[in-house]
């Protein structure tokens, strides 16, 4: 029997490269989609800044 591992929900996250754009987590992967922070974009509940590894959703 194997146990499913929870994943996140999908949405918008800091990139987990580094850089200062979010990147979409589909619930399975990271995605190639990119974008710039901006008010209209809503972070994942739960969203953790890789960078510092603290909670900013």
């Amino acid at each position: 029997m194997t146990t499913a591992v929870p994943s996140a929900p999908a949405g918008w996250y800091p990139d987990p490269l580094g850089t200062t754009l979010l990147r979409w987590w589909n619930g399975d992967g990271w995605t190639d989609r990119v974008e710039q922070r901006r008010p209209e974009i809503q972070l994942a509940p739960g969203a953790i800044d890789w960078r510092t590894r603290r909670r900013i959703a």
